[in-house]
């Protein structure tokens, strides 16, 4: 959501020394919004959902309008590292 909030196009998340880092990218320029400690079940319950939503696209809503979300694995440096495509979809219904 703080992704969305800020505006991005997408949101991508890596690991990087010990910690999953998360980028909201707005036309290719990335800024940190979040950082946890790989080891945590925060974090790997962050990598479960994305996994899920490689799997299958999820919808979110977020104020009036309603997303959908598509993930995509890459690799980065031998790690997963997710890309999470933000579509906005339509304004909610009254």
């Amino acid at each position: 959501m703080e992704a969305i909030r800020l505006g991005a196009d997408s949101l991508e998340v890596e690991y990087k020394d010990g910690h999953e880092q998360a980028y909201a990218v707005k036309d290719g320029i990335g800024y940190g919004i979040a950082s946890l400690r790989s080891s945590t079940t925060q974090a790997t319950s962050l990598r479960d959902e994305l996994r899920g939503i490689t799997r299958r696209s999820r919808r979110l809503t977020v104020g009036e309008y309603e997303y959908e979300l598509r993930s995509h694995v890459y690799d980065s440096f031998g790690e997963d590292a997710f890309r999470v495509d933000l579509r906005r979809l339509s304004s909610r219904r009254p």
